[in-house]
């Protein structure tokens, strides 16, 4: 075939999130505030959809090329 190329792999493995905490986090009450595709949801805490979004320059420069 060709070589493997280890593009998205770093990138996945720089966030700083907290795993436990996301996973201990009040999931039903989370998915039912995004399912209004309110304020909350675009503009709000990441928990309950977009909010919190980041703009982060060349990113994904890598996998572009």
């Amino acid at each position: 075939m060709g070589r493997l190329l280890n593009i998205v792999t770093p990138l996945h493995q720089m966030t700083t999130r907290s795993y436990i905490d996301r996973m201990t986090d009040d999931k039903v009450h989370c998915m039912l505030k995004a399912k209004e595709y309110e304020s909350d949801y675009w503009d709000g805490d990441r928990r309950y959809g977009y909010g919190g979004y980041k703009y982060i320059d060349d990113r994904w420069k890598k996998v572009a090329r």
